[in-house]
Formats: C-alpha cells, sequence, structure tokens
C-alpha cells in the first residue's frame, strides 16, 4: 500500500471517528436535556399536588401558607434552573456542532489535498 493510500485511509479513519464522537455528544445532550425536562415536569407535578393538599388541609394555617409558599419558591427556581440548563444544552449543541463542521471540513479539504497531490 502506497504513502498516499495510507493518509488516505488514515483520513477517512479521522473523519469517521469524529462523525462518531459529534453523534455520541449530540446523543448524550439530548438525553440530559430531556432529563431536565422530565426532571421540571416532574417537580411542577409535585408542586401542583402540594398546593392542592394545601387547600384541603387549611390553607387558612400559618404552617400550611408557609410550606404553599415555600413549594412555589421551589417550583419557580427549578423551572429557572431548568430553563438556564436547556438555555447551556443549546447553547453547547450549537458549539459542539460548529467545531465538529470545521474539524470535518478540514479533514475533508486535507483528503482532497491528499487525493489530488
Amino acid at each position: 500500500m502506497s504513502d498516499r493510500e495510507e493518509q488516505l485511509l488514515a483520513l477517512d479513519r479521522q473523519i469517521r471517528d469524529r462523525e462518531s464522537r459529534t453523534a455520541e455528544d449530540l446523543a448524550t445532550i439530548r438525553v440530559l436535556s430531556e432529563q431536565w425536562a422530565s426532571y421540571a415536569h416532574v417537580m411542577r407535578v409535585h408542586s401542583e399536588r402540594f398546593e392542592e393538599a394545601g387547600v384541603r388541609l387549611d390553607a387558612k394555617n400559618y404552617f400550611v401558607q408557609k410550606g404553599l409558599a415555600a413549594s412555589r419558591e421551589l417550583d419557580a427556581y427549578v423551572s429557572r434552573l431548568a430553563g438556564d440548563h436547556a438555555e447551556l444544552l443549546d447553547e453547547t449543541e450549537r458549539s459542539l456542532r460548529s467545531a465538529s463542521e470545521a474539524e470535518l471540513e478540514r479533514l475533508r479539504r486535507e483528503k482532497a489535498d491528499v487525493s489530488w497531490g
């Protein structure tokens, strides 16, 4: 096998490896996004149930009111946190795609140079 063929095979392998790593990283980001969305949903449902229970118990009771206020505050915090996390994951995904596309383009140009070289 000639040096040129070896270079082409190595570049093909690098391209496949990069594509595979990118696909795995994007899948991980999707899983994290889904987990955060699920967590926020579960917390929202829990908060709604807590509200319903508080009304049934005695919404005028000081301790019930305090518990409901804490539950609302926690729900708002989790919602903000989930939103911030979603933005971070979206930005990470865009950055990952951009870096991967740039690297793949570089490898493809290098492969084309070797092919024509």
